[in-house]
């Protein structure tokens, strides 16, 4: 898991089964990959407090980023 609060910063999470937050205006880097560590995607997002809220966790889930316990 990963996390980021400063301005301009970035939380990145690439491992199996990873996740992300951070606050509004942080980038979210998530890679999805295969119980074998095969990587199916990775993306970028923007926290922007509408469609991806501050401090809430995210994952990568079929291509998309999904929030997460």
């Amino acid at each position: 898991a990963a996390s980021a609060t400063g301005r301009n910063s970035v939380a990145c999470g690439l491992g199996l089964y990873c996740k992300a937050k951070g606050a509004l205006g942080v980038w979210l880097v998530l890679a999805e990959r295969t119980r074998d560590w095969d990587i199916l995607t990775i993306k970028s997002v923007q926290v922007d407090g509408k469609k991806i809220k501050a401090e809430t966790w995210y994952q990568l889930k079929n291509g998309k980023f999904v929030e997460v316990k």
